[in-house]
């Protein structure tokens, strides 16, 4: 009876197990079920398929996964050049669109370039990222090594690539320095009266480089791009840091392979409603802004019948106008101050180079102009570079007399 008893009880474990590993096998299959449903085909889209598809999100997760592995290393010092849209046609007539950036990692003349390009690609293995080239070249005249990273997605019965990352990987004699990570002294006392105010355009991208801004504690006023991944996140920073918030508006260039925002951008095409329509979708997109400043716009912000229905909106919904001034012949603050919206006008553009050094130099400009004139609007971005030079003179510049301040306080 005692063996009757244990056989049984054998037998009950014995199938319970069954149907758990064949539940685990069911949730298995159906996990790899949705995943393969959800790869996008970028040949197999079928006559009624999408004449447009698009891996962006793909591409900026791979971004992030590639930083992530890269920020590990202390003594690699990285440098983000840019992004840019990309676009390739494909058999089936569909067009794939994707994002690509090129990114610089300096390392110390003691590490191998091929080694530290090695190291990046072993990391990747076993992701969905695939190293699809590396080679020897150059990098602004320095030797380098370059790593392209691309993504995989499906393509008919096999898989096609598309390259995310372009990375290159150089020495930074800069690394070798003891004193690389301490704050020079300062050997020099400047002195200023003036009041500036900063607008940094561009937010939305990356909430981390919002977030460094904010820490600095300068009443820096942050202009962002709606409908981007960190739009939403960079405005909840910016509150929580009692800074101005406003919406960098997309407007028409002149250059209309230039446009970088697509639907949302505001176009001289459009008629009057649907101007004032989509500006009032794009305020909206971003509550409890303050005021609005242009994205590109050379176009529109120098056509009067679209400058004057975008300024329509944004007096109704009470926010201020600054014009960005990416064009001489822009109409934005003069019509504004006939409309009765508080405006201003950018007066310098702090870093249209890269070079940190040169950002500072900029900077002090400002300050030069705010001192000659009472007040001044600078614009820089957030960009990592822009950030660094920000990070360094920050506190030379308070100390200087000049008086950092919020947009509003210079608008008439």
């Amino acid at each position: 009876m005692a063996k009757r008893g244990r056989s049984k009880k054998s037998s009950n474990w014995f199938t319970v197990l069954l149907l758990a590993v064949v539940l685990l096998a069911a949730i298995a299959a159906g996990i790899y079920y949705a995943s393969s449903r959800s790869e996008k085909d970028v040949e197999n889209t079928g006559i009624t398929g999408p004449s447009q598809i698009e891996l962006l999100e793909e591409s900026k997760s791979a971004q992030k996964a590639v930083d992530d592995i890269l920020l590990t290393r202390d003594n690699w010092q990285l440098t983000d050049n840019g992004r840019s849209s990309q676009k390739e046609k494909q058999r089936s007539g569909a067009e794939v669109i994707w994002n690509k950036r090129e990114l610089a990692i300096g390392v110390p003349r003691d590490t191998q370039l091929r080694d530290a390009a090695n190291w990046l690609a072993g990391k990747l293995e076993g992701s969905k990222l695939k190293t699809v080239r590396m080679e020897e070249t150059t990098y602004n005249d320095w030797d380098s090594v370059r790593l392209d990273i691309a993504i995989s997605t499906k393509a008919g019965e096999g898989t096609k690539e598309f390259v995310t990352d372009t990375v290159y990987f150089y020495h930074n004699l800069n690394l070798d320095k003891p004193d690389k990570d301490i704050k020079k002294e300062q050997t020099t006392t400047r002195s200023h009266h003036g009041r500036l105010a900063v607008i940094i355009d561009d937010c939305g991208y990356d909430v981390d480089l919002v977030q460094r801004l904010v820490n600095l504690r300068a009443p820096f006023s942050f202009a962002i791009i709606p409908y981007r991944d960190f739009s939403s996140d960079s405005l909840h920073v910016i509150n929580g840091g009692g800074q101005v918030a406003m919406l960098h508006l997309p407007m028409e260039p002149m250059n209309a392979s230039a446009m970088s925002e697509g639907k949302s951008t505001v176009l001289t095409s459009m008629d009057d409603k649907r101007i004032m329509q989509l500006t009032g979708e794009l305020i909206n997109s971003l509550p409890g802004i303050s005021g609005v400043n242009n994205h590109q716009g050379s176009k529109a912000t120098s056509d009067e019948r679209t400058m004057r229905a975008v300024l329509k909106e944004i007096k109704r919904q009470g926010l201020f106008f600054v014009d960005s001034n990416t064009y001489a012949k822009s109409l934005g603050d003069k019509l504004a101050a006939g409309m009765g919206v508080p405006t201003g006008r950018n007066n310098i553009f702090l870093d249209n180079s890269t070079n940190e050094d040169e950002i500072i130099k900029k900077i002090w400009q400002a300050a030069a102009i705010a001192d000659k004139y009472g007040s001044a609007i600078a614009i820089c971005h957030a960009r990592p570079h822009t950030v660094n030079a920000w990070e360094q003179v920050i506190d030379e510049v308070k100390a200087s007399g000049l008086k950092l301040v919020p947009v509003t306080e210079v608008l008439h």
